[in-house]
Order: structure tokens, then sequence, then C-alpha cells
């Protein structure tokens, strides 16, 4: 049913989407860009300068690894052949203690030698044999004990030295494990003890550490030192103070400028520049895709499109100071107000969330910022898109601030901010942002009406009230009219609700749309009283020309009356190019009768425009079957049914539907929701006594 017609946006329309996209990109990298400073290491610092972001240390953790990796231990490992060698030391100390035991108890012509001679010569021999020093007085024992003894003591002290020498020992651990093996060896010989420190003194001075550095293990160690720190790196908190006033800039200090982009390059910044571009085409991408799947429900008006690009780089352009002097300071709920008022709740959530995510690199992507406003863009549409009644501006104002300031206490306390300064700056810039936001978005929406002269919802209930200059003029001049408005706003409005299209423009239009008839209103049947008709003393011609006159004279006077652009197309639409068919027929019989030529029907026709909308439509099919119903006096719920699918068949017959975006589903469910109205019209009353 509904016309062949593209609905492709106009031209205007799509370059001003193209301009805009490209306005956000520049003004994006604009707001991005950090404050920048003309330093060099050795520059003195003639500010304090914080962290823009959280970000890597890289010098630091350059630093820290690279003190890992130096102060990582040497690794040793054991050597068998050292080990060896060791055990093998002692074995020959022995051999030679035995060796000149032995000469020292032979019976010849010389006398035998004492022990502290055999002491001494033990002493030289082993120094002068294995480089190993140890004093005549430690080994004196050794020639003083029987040779049972002597066996025996070289058993365990060789026994010890295997043991020592079977862990891995350096030069620090070597006499403590000595020491421990002679203790032990003490507590389970006790009658022995008395050698402990000759076997003692053997051991430290022939034993020596048995591992050797392994430098590659030591490399590999380092190495594994370096890439743990590397991979951990030392982060920086946004907001951390990297420079104080006053101070030198050193190599760490310039790095971390550097790392945060804070050190001022005359070049255009390419890299920073295609990292926005991407953001802000991904979600102009995003954008573009929800307003295709919505185009058929966001009829927007030329005005009010320029209006929503107007207040959406506003918001963008104004970020790009304010997020200067806070990371909490926006007007993103500004243009949610604006958004919600003309577009619905549903749309300025979401639009407004789009705009949020647009000055979001502005701020640094701040969690806060986001999560803060995300609560007072849901709160401010669902107040400001209210179709139901009028929302008082002061309850506009109070609750999305309040939900504001809450979130922002929640959040701080949900993550651990306990210092009150914290809480106090975000209760502050919070509290001012929604504040300066929401009153903005009040003061200004009457020159936004003023100039759109669109039907916003406010502006809608705001004409629904029976004070209104028309609505009581319609009342006190044309009763009937006003009474039979009142009865198409009823169809229209459950129309609109059961096919999902604009109920609130539905209802308001239907009670203005016959206000033409103010101009003449006897001459319509609903006003005329005690049987008189002034078209009794009218031609037929005169007659059809003050009836279909009515919609230019609703038009001329709603525009007078400034009412909204959309209210006047229906007016101007409600019956389309059809024409009043009594005057007709009268007129056809009149000249059959005078044997002339039928009329030309164009002549009867009304000078207005087919519906270019489904609000228009439903309007239209609301007032043809109202004024039928009424006319034919019906006053069953079948009659009525019956007569509405006539009225509307011959709607569609002559083509009045073709631009509406009606579909024959659509028609049926309207159908449906005029019979349940008139259900109720016509229910039985109950009879009251006399």
């Amino acid at each position: 049913m509904s016309s062949n017609k593209s609905s492709k946006p106009k031209f205007h329309q799509i370059l001003s989407l193209v301009l805009a996209a490209l306005t956000v990109i520049f003004l994006v990298f604009y707001g991005s860009l950090p404050v920048s400073y003309d330093y060099e290491v050795g520059s003195i610092a003639g500010q304090d300068i914080y962290a823009t972001r959280t970000f890597e240390d890289s010098y630091e953790t350059e630093r820290r690894a690279i003190i890992a990796r130096d102060t990582v231990d040497d690794i040793f490992v054991r050597s068998d052949k050292q080990s060896e060698e060791c055990i093998d030391r002692v074995e020959a100390f022995f051999d030679q203690a035995s060796q000149i035991r032995k000469s020292s108890q032979t019976t010849d012509l010389q006398a035998p030698l004492s022990p502290s001679s055999s002491a001494y010569q033990l002493s030289q021999t082993i120094e002068k044999n294995m480089g190993k020093k140890i004093e005549s007085e430690s080994l004196t024992a050794f020639f003083e004990m029987s040779n049972a003894t002597f066996t025996y003591i070289r058993e365990k002290t060789t026994a010890i030295a295997e043991l020592v020498m079977l862990s891995d020992v350096n030069d620090a651990v070597l006499p403590t494990k000595i020491t421990e093996q002679i203790n032990s060896f003490c507590d389970s010989n006790p009658s022995y003890s008395k050698f402990a420190e000759s076997m003692d003194a053997v051991l430290v001075a022939l034993l020596e550490p048995n591992t050797v550095y392994d430098q590659k293990a030591t490399e590999d160690s380092a190495n594994n030192a370096y890439n743990a720190v590397m991979n951990e790196p030392v982060m920086v908190e946004k907001g951390t103070k990297l420079v104080e006033a006053g101070d030198i800039i050193d190599e760490h200090a310039y790095s971390n400028l550097q790392a945060l982009e804070l050190i001022r390059d005359q070049s255009f910044d390419l890299v920073i520049f295609a990292r926005v571009a991407i953001y802000v085409l991904v979600l102009s991408s995003i954008l573009l895709m929800y307003l295709n799947i919505e185009r058929k429900k966001l009829k927007v008006e030329t005005p009010v499109f320029y209006l929503l690009i107007i207040t959406f780089l506003v918001t963008i352009g104004t970020s790009v100071y304010l997020s200067s002097l806070s990371s909490l300071l926006c007007i993103v709920l500004f243009f949610a107000a604006v958004c919600a008022t003309y577009l619905g709740t549903q749309n300025g959530i979401i639009l407004a969330v789009l705009n949020l995510l647009y000055i979001w690199p502005m701020y640094g992507f701040d969690p806060e910022l986001f999560f803060i406003n995300l609560a007072g863009i849901i709160l401010c549409s669902i107040f400001a898109g209210r179709t139901d009644k009028i929302i008082n501006n002061a309850a506009l104002i109070f609750f999305p601030t309040l939900g504001t300031i809450i979130t922002s206490v929640a959040y701080n306390f949900l993550i651990g901010n306990n210092t009150r300064n914290a809480f106090l700056n975000s209760f502050i810039f919070t509290f001012v942002s929604a504040i300066a936001s929401l009153v903005a978005a009040i003061g200004l929406s009457p020159i936004f009406e003023l100039v759109c002269n669109v039907a916003s919802p406010v502006k809608l209930i705001s004409l629904s009230q029976p004070g209104q200059h028309l609505l009581k003029r319609l009342f006190l001049e044309a009763s009937g009219t006003h009474q039979h408005s009142m009865m198409v706003a009823n169809l229209a409005d459950s129309a609109a609700e059961a096919i999902g299209a604009d109920s609130l423009l539905c209802k308001v239009a239907a009670y203005y749309h016959d206000i033409g008839k103010l101009e003449n209103p006897e001459y319509f049947t609903e006003n005329q009283h005690g049987g008189v008709n002034p078209h009794d003393n009218l031609t037929v011609m005169e007659s059809v020309a003050i009836i279909t006159k009515h919609p230019e004279d609703g038009v001329k006077l709603a525009k007078k009356e400034r009412l909204p652009n959309a209210i006047i197309k229906i007016i101007d639409e409600h019956h389309g190019t059809t024409y009043p068919s009594y005057f007709y027929k009268k007129a056809v019989e009149d000249a059959k009768a005078r044997g002339l030529e039928p009329p030309d029907v164009a002549n009867f026709r009304y000078r207005g425009h087919i519906p270019s909308s489904r609000e228009s439509a439903i309007v239209m099919l609301a007032d043809t079957c109202e004024a039928a119903v009424r006319s034919m006096k019906t006053s069953d719920v079948a009659g009525a049914e019956q007569l509405i699918r006539v009225l509307i068949k011959d709607k569609i017959d002559q083509d009045q539907l073709i631009n509406s975006g009606l579909s024959f589903d659509d028609v049926e469910k309207i159908i449906i929701a005029f019979k349940q109205v008139y259900a109720g019209v016509f229910h039985e009353r109950i009879k009251y006594p006399e």
C-alpha cells in the first residue's frame, strides 16, 4: 500500500552528516591532544606536571630490570673431578702419615723420632707435596695414637671427607659442613673426641669447594631476572605528580613526558589523528546503522535534524575546553535532554550514549566520567522523553542531578577511594555538570521550539490542555466540531498505539484537525441547530467552496497560532484529495435533471495533499469513520465495523494511502482499534429507576 518512492535521506542531510563527522574528528583530535611542554633534559620545570593517564614507566622499569640482572648471584655447579681430588688428597695425607709412623717405629741404629718430630716432618712433607699448610701441633695426635686407633681415625676422616664432598659446597658452606660432620663424629664416638681437633685441621686444610662457575646458567638466570621485571612494568597512575615546579628535568622525567606525549612537537601528530579518526568512524558507523534501522520510526523534520546536529557538536566542542579543567566536567546531559525531548526516551538514551563515547577520549577514557554520565543520561532521557504527562522542569533538573551525585558517591565508595578531597571533587564537578546541562537545555527550549516549530512531547502535551486558546474557541464557537474532534482523537490515539505510531501526535493533531471550520462553523452540520441549514441558500459550488476550504483555513489559522509543523501537515492532509460525495452527487443529479453532462469531479476535490505519514493517515481514517458513523446514526458494533471497512476501502481505492507508509496489516489493526473504541461507546447502560 505504501508508495514505491524511496525514503532515502536528502542530499543536504547526508552532506551535513559527513561534515559533522569530519568536524567531530578534528574536535576529538584537538581535545585528545595533551598539553605539551617545550622542555629538554636539564630544563627547569615552570609548573607541576601530572600524569594525564595511567601509563608504563619504561625508564624506571628498565632501571629495575638492569639492577635485577646485575645483582643475580653467580651460579656454581658441583664438580665430580674436584670432589675426587679432595678425597684423594685426604687419602694421600694418611698414606704419608702412615709411612712416617712406620719409619719412626723401626728399630735400627738411630733412635726413633718423637711424635712432635714426626708431626713436623709430616707437616713439611704435606706443604711440599700438596702445597697445603697444616700446623705440626695439630698433627702430633696422629703419632701418639695406637695403630688400631690410627686406622680407625683414618677411615672416619676419609668418610667425613666423602660425605662433605657429596653435596655442593662453596667457600661459605665448606667450614660449616666440616664442623657439622666432626660434631656428629664426636657425638657418636665420645672416646675419640680428643682427636676431633686434628681431624678438623686436616679436613679444613685439604678440602676445597667442589663447585665451579657456570657461565651459561648465570647468564640465563640474569636474563630471566631481567625479563621478569620487564614483563611486570612499573605503572604510574593517572594524576601522579611527575614533575614539581622548579625541578630539573632529568632523563627519567623527560622519558615519562615523552611517553605521555607531553613534549611539544611542531609536526602534525599523524598517529594520534589516525587513532582518533578510526575511533570516530567506528562510532559513526554504529550511529548510521542505528539510524538506518530506525529510519521508519525516526521521521525527523529538517529544523530538528539541524538542531540535534548543532547540540551534538556543541557538547563535543565544549568538552575540548572542559576536559582541560576536570575529568568530570562535561555537558552530555544537555544533548540527552534535547534529544529525548524531540525523539523520545529510547533514542535519547542511545544517541546520548554515543555522544558520550565521542567525547570520552578527551577525558582519557575516565571510567568515573562514563559511569556517572551513563546513569545521568538514562534518568534524563526517561524524564525528558515522557509523553504521558507534563514533566515539571524542577523534576527534570532534580532527579537526574540527584542520580548522578548518588552514582558519583557509589563509584568512589566501590573503588575504595576514601579520601575526602576525592569525594568532594567528584561531588562538586558532577553537580555543576548536571545542573549546568539541564538548566541550559530547559532555558533554551523555548528558543528551540520557536526556531524549529516542532511537535515535541512537551509541546504536544501543552497543546492538549483544554485551556488552550484554539480549543476553547472550538468549544464555544463550534461545539459540534469540538465534540467530533474529541471522538476522532480517541479513535486516532487507539489506532496509533495498535500499530506503534506516535499516539500523542495523533491525538493532539485530531484535536486541531478541523480548526478551519471556525471560519464558518454554521456551514457544517455538526454545528447546526434548530433545523437551519445555510447551504439551502447557496448553490452547490458555493457550498463546495466553503466545505473544501476548511483545511486551507485550518492551515492558515494554525500557522498564525504557531502550531507545530507536524500538526499543520496533518490539518492539510486529513481530507487528502478526496471530495464531499454528498454535494458531488447532488451536483450530478442537478446536471442530469437539466440534461447536462456530469460535472468534473476535480472541481469538487479538497485542495490539500494525500497523507505523507502514518499519523496523518490515521487521523484521516478516524475523521472519516467518526463522521460517517455519526451521520448514519449507527448504534451497534457490527454495523460500525462494516461501515468502517467500506470507508477505508474507499480511501484505498482513491489512492489516498499510497504515501502513508501503512501496510495492510496496519489497516487491519486500525479497524480492530476503531471497533474496540465504538464497543465502549455503544455499550448498554444500566437503566436507573424514576
